[in-house]
């Protein structure tokens, strides 16, 4: 035993061998665990599959997935669905609690949720069969309100699902206000109009005439249902003019941006037009009072607009801490007063165009004096549209019975419908002789102008939801109303056979003809902005509601923070 001066023993020398980076997952889990052996049980227990579940994943096989997703306490994929699925319950519960026999099966509220929770499952049914998430959703209402068993939409009334379908009417105005961009609209105005009214109006005539000596409709109503049926789907045509903006195709004659400027101003055309001759038809005043009904609706609707599009420069005002999210309120307050009231006022066509002029004017100063907060309310009104879409397309479906359709409808809807796409594909080209385009271009335009959905989807059952309405309240049906009411469910039959038919077929012509039709160019500077432009058309419609409640891909765990939650803050119940 050595000692040094001092008479003590000197430190010992200890010699370190290299060791292994630390994995700070694992000392932390193991601290966790450390620290939990003296607590109580439920602590230790916990601790211990944590620390289980911070193991990697790379080398486990499919069994042993499954059976780590199984451990408790819930996470992952399964803690996040489980959350969402328990939320919904709370709100059903809330909702069973305040309004009762409404909410229990059976009821108008329970039938709702049937109908939009199986739109959503139908829609990410088509999408996984690369079709329109539109025709799923349309499908599944269509199902629940014919197929014996499970008739649920039977229970849905009247009033309900024409407010709610006049609810998403006033969304898709908002955002076609907003979304019309002055600068683009200056430098393709020439092409722009011609594509957007001349394709339009001559299909709508051709319609009309085909309506009036095929099904024996009047010249009113022959109008009225080409105009229903002339519109073109932002649902489908905008997704798929971006992705042709991301791989340049097209985009050195500004064919993208052409068609989705195009595509806001013809829906916004054909809703007005739809919306006066409606409101024609139902007048009740005399003949004169009849003639003035359309310039007393377009005086009233350009007027509201106005005034309310520049009321909303100054409020909120711009140092408004929550400017956007009053914008989006006010906004949406107004469009739902102008459309509502002017039904109730029995100017149906003054609400439409009030919506219209009131969102353009109010976005165009926003864009100009604040972007981004511009941007943001879009971005509201375009969650909003999520939501609604399927509750939308699912009504519209379920609207449509069965047992009420003729057989000759079918088969007479359907060469309507083709007369009338046929007038359109062959005078496309002639409205785009302004814009420069090759033959190839051209072709490629009067395609992308085929599919059908949204305004078909938001009016086909306008006619038919109005008649049925007035002839519950009287005591002696008025035998005009009968007729007309025959004539809104052949209208809603039409709409439904023109969404089946064009929507898939015209995103198949697009996916398929956009190689072999259209030249491929870096985009150049202008055109990014164009992308910019389709983009804020789009406004989050890349992800339907389906993959915000169940998303497809989720993120890989962190190792680092085992005990910390799952997902980023993105995966928000939105």
């Amino acid at each position: 035993m050595f000692l040094n001066s001092n008479g003590k023993h000197p430190p010992a020398v200890i010699e370190m061998q290299p060791t292994e980076p630390i994995d700070a997952s694992r000392v932390d889990a193991k601290s966790d665990q450390q620290a939990a052996k003296n607590g109580s049980f439920s602590n230790r227990w916990t601790s211990a599959v944590m620390e289980k579940n911070t193991r990697p994943t790379e080398h486990l096989t499919g069994v042993q997935r499954f059976r780590r997703a199984l451990l408790c306490p819930p996470h992952g994929a399964l803690a996040y669905n489980l959350t969402k699925i328990i939320a919904i319950i709370a709100l059903f519960s809330a909702l069973v609690a305040i309004l009762k026999a409404e909410a229990f099966p059976g009821g108008n509220l329970w039938a709702l949720l049937v109908v939009t929770i199986c739109a959503m499952i139908g829609e990410e049914i088509a999408t996984k069969l690369r079709l329109p998430g539109l025709l799923g959703m349309l499908i599944a209402g269509l199902l629940l309100q014919n197929v014996p068993g499970i008739r649920v939409a039977t229970s849905i009334t009247p009033e309900w699902s024409s407010s709610l379908r006049t609810v998403a009417l006033v969304v898709i105005l908002l955002r076609a206000g907003l979304g019309l961009d002055i600068v683009v609209l200056r430098r393709l105005s020439k092409s722009v109009a011609s594509v957007a009214f001349v394709p339009s109006t001559t299909e709508s005539c051709a319609v009309a005439v085909a309506a009036r000596y095929i099904l024996g409709f009047d010249w009113l109503w022959s109008f009225v249902l080409g105009y229903l049926l002339t519109a073109v789907s932002p649902a489908v045509l905008v997704p798929s003019m971006l992705a042709l903006q991301e791989n340049g195709l097209g985009v050195d004659k500004g064919v993208p941006t052409l068609l989705v400027a195009a595509s806001s101003i013809e829906n916004v055309y054909a809703i007005e037009v739809f919306s006066v001759l409606m409101s024609v038809g139902f007048a009740t005043t005399s003949l004169t009072m009849q003639i003035l009904q359309a310039p007393i609706e377009i005086v009233i609707g350009v007027s509201y607009g106005l005034a309310t599009g520049v009321l909303f420069w100054f409020f909120p005002h711009n140092g408004h801490p929550s400017k956007s999210a009053y914008r989006f309120i006010i906004l949406l307050g107004a469009g739902l007063t102008a459309v509502f009231g002017g039904n109730a006022l029995k100017y149906s066509g003054a609400g439409p165009l009030a919506t219209l002029i009131m969102a353009f004017i109010a976005g165009y100063e926003w864009r100009k004096s604040d972007a981004p907060s511009h941007k943001e309310v879009a971005e509201k009104l375009a969650k909003l549209w999520r939501y609604f879409q399927p509750v939308l397309f699912g009504l519209i479906g379920a609207a449509v019975s069965i047992e009420k359709i003729r057989p000759e409808t079918v088969g007479l809807g359907i060469a309507v419908i083709f007369i009338g796409v046929l007038v359109r594909f062959f005078v496309t080209p002639f409205a785009t002789l302004g814009a420069n385009l090759n033959w190839k271009e051209k072709m490629f335009a009067s395609i992308a102008w085929f599919p059908k959905a949204t305004v078909q989807a938001t009016l086909g059952s306008k006619v038919y939801d109005y008649t049925t309405l007035v002839l519950s309240t009287q005591t002696v049906p008025d035998p005009y109303l009968l007729r007309v009411q025959q004539i809104g469910i052949q209208m809603l039959t039409i709409a439904v056979l023109c969404i089946v038919i064009t929507a898939p077929l015209g995103a198949l012509g697009i996916t398929f003809t956009q190689n072999r039709l259209l030249q491929k160019k870096k985009p150049t500077e202008l055109e990014v902005s164009e992308r910019e432009f389709i983009e804020e058309e789009l406004s989050g419609g890349k992800d339907n509601m389906v993959d915000s409640l169940f998303p497809r891909n989720l993120p890989k765990k962190r190792h680092s923070e085992p005990n910390m939650r799952m997902f980023p803050d993105e995966f928000t119940f939105t």
